[in-house]
C-alpha cells in the first residue's frame, strides 16, 4: 500500500507573536524543503523543536493527514496549504483509524515507525487565535501522530510513504485517541493498551495515570 505524501515540512526555532500574546519561541511555522533531506533517528537534520516533549527519537517525525484538511477548514480562517498543525509529513489518505503503532513505512531511503499519537499543544491554538482549538483537536481524535526512524537516510519531496508491515495485534492511533479522550472509563480497553507491547513509554504513562483513576 503506497500513500502520497503532499509536503514534507520543517522549521527553525524562531520568537513569532501570535496575534496579542506574548513573543515566544517556536518552532511551528514549517515550510517544504527543496530537493532532499537526510533523515537521521532524530528527524530531518535541519528540522528543529523548541519545548520539552517535542522531538527525540520517539517523535521524529510529526504526521497529520490531509484528509482531515477540509475539516479544519470550516474552523480555522485562511488555511494553509501545508503544515497547519506544525506538521513535517502531510499524507492523503493515511488516518488515525489506519495508522497502528508499530507499524512500519518506507519513506525515500528511510524506514519510519508509528510510535505514538500527538499530544496537541496551546501553540496550535495561539497560532490561529482559537481558544478551544486545543480540546476540538482532542474530541475530534483528529490529533495526528508521531513516527520513529528504524532507518536512516535521505528523503526526497516527491517520496511517497510505503507500508512496509502491519504490526500485530493491531492498536490504531484512533483507537489510543478514542480511549483517551473519551471513553476513559473503559477498564477493559485500558487494560488492552497497557497490555500492548507497541506502546511507549509515554503513552503507557498516559494510560497507567487513566488507570489509577478507576481504582
Amino acid at each position: 500500500m503506497e500513500y502520497k505524501v503532499d509536503y514534507i515540512s520543517i522549521g527553525k526555532v524562531t520568537n513569532i507573536t501570535f496575534g496579542d500574546q506574548k513573543s515566544k519561541k517556536t518552532a511551528i511555522l514549517k515550510e517544504p524543503f527543496k530537493n532532499n533531506m537526510y533523515l537521521s533517528k532524530t528527524g530531518f537534520v535541519e528540522d528543529e523543536q523548541q519545548y520539552k516533549g517535542h522531538g527525540g527519537p520517539e517523535k521524529a517525525i510529526c504526521f497529520y493527514s490531509k484528509d482531515h484538511y477540509p475539516y479544519w477548514n470550516d474552523i480555522i480562517d485562511l488555511l494553509p496549504k501545508y503544515a497547519i498543525f506544525g506538521e513535517n509529513i502531510t499524507v492523503s489518505g493515511l488516518t488515525e483509524e489506519h495508522l497502528n503503532i508499530g507499524d512500519s513505512y518506507q519513506l525515500g531511503e528511510a524506514v519510519i515507525q508509528v510510535s505514538c499519537p500527538r499530544q496537541p499543544c496551546a501553540t496550535i491554538a495561539q497560532r490561529y487565535g482559537i481558544k478551544d482549538l486545543v480540546k476540538r483537536m482532542a474530541s475530534s481524535f483528529k490529533t495526528g501522530c508521531y513516527f520513529r526512524v528504524l532507518k536512516e537516510g535521505y528523503v526526497a519531496q516527491n517520496d511517497n510513504m510505503k507500508l512496509l508491515n502491519t504490526y500485530k495485534p493491531q492498536l490504531s492511533i484512533y483507537e489510543l485517541n478514542e480511549t483517551r479522550f473519551k471513553d476513559h472509563k473503559n477498564a477493559e480497553r485500558i487494560k488492552y493498551i497497557l497490555n500492548h507491547d507497541g506502546i511507549n513509554e509515554e503513552t503507557k504513562d498516559i494510560f497507567t495515570k487513566l488507570q489509577k483513576r478507576l481504582s
